[in-house]
């Protein structure tokens, strides 16, 4: 039988599930992937429709390495220009995903791409916390829900958003940052894999854009890369299209 603990958290706490088991998350701090790690077999996130797809069953049968992009989707309004993106670092990546596709797609490599909104803050559109605290069904969280899927699908139509499989976490589960965020009784299920995407190196309150390696059976391959920061004085650069191409080829060696 699993061992269940039960934490209070403030006032209330989320109902988090380990496998198939509810239980209620406290302040542990939840591990990061590590090469050598299988991702948990009840990881998601959501199609176009908002229909739950499992991250392994979205790898094709003939897949030998699989990227997985998870980015800053579209913003509603907003007074920066960051063409049609929340997430500048995002927008300023998609030319180096451009490239690691074209060179790689018919090589065995797919690449996954996750759009997350931008739910802690206000500043693109949304109501701060529309996509975090309001429950699954509400008024509030539909529209935004729609809303964000519409103009990202937008992006990808026009080829901002380069790569062809394009899927949603609305609920920002895959970079869950507890450090920013304690779920509340409204946001649902907290899962045990939630923020193991968040590499342990990552200082940075989003985390996007970051490329993971993986398997086709799930197996993490390497370290993922993360981190890059345009905006910063002077740019943090930790990863350009050359690296995206080296730990493709490393991938494909395993």
């Amino acid at each position: 039988m699993l061992r269940r603990e039960f934490i209070k958290a403030g006032s209330a706490a989320a109902v988090v599930a380990a496998g198939n088991h509810p239980i209620l998350l406290g302040a542990a701090e939840q591990s990061c992937y590590v090469p050598g790690d299988i991702v948990d077999g009840d990881v998601f996130f959501l199609d176009v429709q908002q229909k739950r797809v499992k991250l392994l069953d979205a790898i094709r049968p003939d897949s030998k390495v699989v990227v997985l992009v998870i980015i800053g989707g579209a913003y509603l309004t907003t007074t920066d220009k960051h063409g049609g993106m929340w997430c500048e670092d995002t927008l300023f990546e998609c030319g180096n995903l451009k490239a690691a596709f074209n060179a790689w797609k018919d090589k065995g490599v797919q690449f996954i791409c996750v759009a997350c909104p931008p739910v802690y803050s206000d500043r693109y559109g949304w109501e701060k916390g529309v996509f975090l605290d309001e429950a699954d069904g509400s008024e509030k969280y539909d529209k935004a829900a729609r809303q964000f899927i519409e103009k990202t699908e937008a992006l990808k139509k026009d080829g901002t958003i380069p790569l062809d499989t394009l899927y949603y976490d609305l609920r920002y589960r895959l970079l869950w940052n507890r450090k920013e965020y304690a779920a509340k009784p409204a946001y649902g299920t907290v899962y045990g894999w939630q923020g193991r995407f968040k590499w342990k190196k990552d200082e940075q309150r989003y985390g996007t854009p970051c490329l993971w390696f993986l398997d086709p059976k799930g197996k993490i391959l390497r370290e993922p890369l993360y981190g890059n920061n345009y905006g910063s004085v002077p740019p943090k650069i930790m990863f350009t299209y050359w690296e995206i191409e080296a730990a493709i080829g490393e991938s494909l060696s395993k």
